[in-house]
């Protein structure tokens, strides 16, 4: 009996072990890429700002996001390029790793962007990586003085192969500026203000709001998963007798799916 159970357990010893050396066939057999890829990014998101008034655009700013390849080695030869892929149709920046270690890239137009990030060497080796970059938009849009608002055109359409926004942020306010009337005084006429947001298939309406002389009024709106087209933001009177001031703050965001930053740790340099 003693044999018989030394005898079965020499069976698993060995089962096991054969078993053991398959799994470590399995891992030796992954190829290990020559390249270390080692990039540091303070941040993956950011918003653009447009302001324009009275017809005219008077300020726009894009998302500059730096990333750091300087930390990036290569156990083949040495690191001859680094390159950085947007994701938003721009051609592929591309610097040379012996005259700087960073590439910065200015967004201008909203998604949720797929950016590819890598390295080449002088042994014709290529390293790489993704990440989801999200770039919002915010736009200040203002008329001054006006008895026939125009239209503000919203274009939620991203400038990439990705979900659409996840939603559009109206913050408007209309104000019937306190009108004197003449040497004696008094004072304007009300005006009825309603908003409307609309789009091919979709139309939002506030309820009527009635602005006395020197009044202002507020219409607080989440369009919750905007089709990507041509949204219109309406302001209409119920006269054009009375003057008017628009501001608009529009904002197309996207879900905070974005990529983690990957800050650079802190008293490290390449050489390290």
């Amino acid at each position: 009996m003693r044999q018989h159970l030394l005898a079965l357990m020499m069976f698993f010893v060995i089962f096991s072990a054969s078993l053991a050396g398959c799994i470590g066939d399995d891992d030796d057999s992954e190829e290990q890429s020559e390249i270390e890829l080692v990039v540091y990014y303070e941040t993956t998101s950011g918003t653009i700002q447009e302001n324009i008034q009275n017809g005219n655009q008077v300020s726009f700013s894009g998302v500059e996001l730096t990333f750091n390849y300087a930390f990036t080695k290569s156990d083949a030869g040495e690191i001859t390029t680094f390159y950085f892929e947007s994701g938003d149709g721009s051609t592929r920046t591309e610097v040379d790793a012996n005259e700087t270690g960073e590439i910065t890239y200015n967004y201008v137009t909203h998604g949720l962007f797929t950016a590819t990030l890598g390295a080449l060497d002088d042994a014709g080796n290529d390293e790489m990586m993704t990440l989801t970059i999200r770039i919002d938009k915010s736009t200040q849009w203002g008329q001054s003085q006006t008895s026939n608002p125009n239209t503000m055109n919203i274009d939620t359409t991203p400038d990439c192969e990705c979900n659409s926004p996840s939603q559009i942020e109206i913050d408007s306010n209309v104000e019937n500026p306190e009108n004197l009337g003449g040497p004696f005084g008094g004072g304007g006429e009300p005006v009825t203000v309603t908003w409307k947001l609309s789009s091919n298939n979709v139309t939002k309406e506030s309820p009527p709001e009635q602005l006395g002389d020197g009044q202002d009024a507020n219409w607080l709106h989440n369009e919750i998963g905007p089709s990507p087209e041509t949204w219109k933001l309406d302001v209409e009177l119920n006269h054009n007798e009375e003057n008017v001031n628009v501001n608009h703050i529009v904002s197309i965001k996207y879900s905070v799916d974005e990529s983690s930053p990957n800050p650079m740790p802190t008293a490290q340099n390449p050489e390290e």
